[in-house]
C-alpha cells in the first residue's frame, strides 16, 4: 500500500530593515499607552490623558489636548471629533478637536472596559479584553447601540484592532495569537490566523502587511497577509514592552511601556528580502511523531493548542522526531523558533 506523506512548505521570508535605527521620539512619559496618527500630528494616551506631538520637530514637547479622562486606551479619528475609549470609566467619550479648549462627552456607556477603537467607515470597532468581545456601533446613528461582531468564551481576550475589506483581525493577548471575523458574515466566532506569539497587543496593516506589538517578546513583528499562512518577518527586537505602533509611508512609531517613551524607526517600508530554507512537516495527520525538514541545526520548539495555550517546548534538530503520541485527537499549532505557527493535526 503506498504511504501518502502530507506536507506543508512554508517559504520563510526574513527582512533587513535598510538603514533602520530606533531613536526616541519623545521620553519621560506617564505610563504611555495608545498612538493614534494624523497627519504630521502624534496623539498618544497616558495614565489621565490625550496628548500630541509633532512629528516633524526633531525634539518635541508633548502639548495636553485633554486631561482627566479615566485611564485612555484607544483612540479613532473622524473629521474632528476624537474617539477615546476610557477603560477605567467603562465608556467611550467624543471629543471635538476643533474648540480651543476640548471637552468630553459622552459617546457609549455602560460598557466594561473598552481597549482599542478602530474606526472603519462609519463603525466605529472597540474591544473589551475583559468582557471577551470585539464589538461595533454606527457613529452616525443618534442611539448608537452596541453589535457584537466577535466573542469567544474561549480565552479570547482581545486587544488591537485592524480591518481589511471585510475582514477584522484581532490580536489576543492572553492566548498570544491573531484571530480573525468576517463583519458581514454574521458569525461571530473567531477564526484563528496565527499563534506563538507573545502576547501581542497593537496592530496596523500596511501594503499587505499586518504589523504587531509582541509585548513580552519585546519585540515588533510583521506577517504578510498573502502567505498561507502568514510569512513572518522580525521587524525590531529589543524593545521594551511595546504597547501600541502608528505608521506613516517611512516612520514606524513605537510606545515603549517599559521606557515610558515613544521611539520611532525610519525607512520601515525600505526591505531587502533575504532566502531562508524551506520548512516542511510531515507526517501531517500525525499519529506518534513530526519531523521538520529543511532545518540545518537544532532549534527550539513550541506546540500550542487552538486556542494559543501552550504545551509544552523542546529542541528539535534535522529530521529529529518530535514525541507527539501523548496527544489527543485533534487539531493544534507547532512553532519553530520565530517562525509562524503551522497547524498539525494529531490523529
Amino acid at each position: 500500500m503506498k504511504k501518502i506523506i502530507f506536507s506543508l512548505i512554508i517559504a520563510i521570508s526574513s527582512f533587513a530593515i535598510a538603514n533602520a535605527q530606533l531613536t526616541d521620539v519623545v521620553t519621560g512619559l506617564n505610563s504611555p499607552q495608545r498612538l493614534l496618527l494624523d497627519g504630521n500630528t502624534l496623539y498618544f494616551t497616558d495614565a489621565n490623558s490625550i496628548q500630541k506631538i509633532d512629528i516633524t520637530v526633531s525634539s518635541p514637547t508633548p502639548e495636553v489636548v485633554i486631561a482627566g479622562l479615566a485611564t485612555p486606551e484607544g483612540m479613532a479619528l473622524e473629521g474632528n471629533d476624537l474617539y477615546v475609549a476610557e477603560f477605567g470609566a467603562g465608556r467611550i467619550s467624543k471629543i471635538d478637536l476643533s474648540v480651543p479648549t476640548p471637552i468630553r462627552e459622552d459617546f457609549a456607556t455602560g460598557l466594561n472596559t473598552p481597549n482599542f477603537l478602530l474606526l472603519d467607515g462609519n463603525f466605529l470597532y472597540y474591544s473589551d479584553n475583559n468582557s471577551d468581545v470585539v464589538a461595533r456601533f454606527d457613529i452616525t446613528s443618534t442611539t448608537p447601540t452596541a453589535e457584537v461582531v466577535a466573542t469567544s468564551v474561549i480565552n479570547f481576550n482581545p486587544t488591537g484592532l485592524a480591518i481589511s475589506g471585510d475582514i477584522l483581525y484581532m490580536a489576543q493577548g492572553n492566548a498570544n495569537r491573531i484571530s480573525t471575523v468576517d463583519v458581514t458574515s454574521g458569525n461571530t466566532s473567531p477564526t484563528s490566523l496565527v499563534a506563538g506569539l507573545s502576547r501581542p497587543l497593537g496592530m496596523r496593516i500596511v501594503n499587505d502587511a499586518i504589523y504587531v506589538t509582541e509585548f513580552t517578546g519585546n519585540e515588533i513583528t510583521s506577517y504578510d497577509l498573502n502567505g498561507n499562512p502568514p510569512m513572518l518577518a522580525n521587524v525590531v527586537s529589543g524593545v521594551l514592552e511595546p504597547r501600541d505602533i502608528a505608521l506613516n509611508s517611512t516612520t514606524l512609531f513605537i510606545i515603549e511601556g517599559g521606557a515610558d517613551k515613544i521611539s520611532k524607526i525610519e525607512n520601515i517600508l525600505s526591505v531587502s528580502e533575504e532566502s531562508e530554507p524551506n520548512i516542511a512537516l510531515f507526517p501531517n495527520p500525525a499519529s506518534n511523531y513530526l519531523k521538520i525538514a529543511g532545518l540545518t541545526e537544532p532549534s527550539a520548539f513550541t506546540i500550542y493548542t487552538v486556542q494559543g495555550s501552550e504545551l509544552w517546548s523542546g529542541i528539535t534538530g534535522p529530521l529529529d522526531e518530535i514525541d507527539i503520541a501523548r496527544l489527543s485527537s485533534g487539531t493544534y499549532f507547532i512553532r519553530i523558533e520565530q517562525m509562524p505557527a503551522i497547524t498539525f493535526i494529531k490523529k
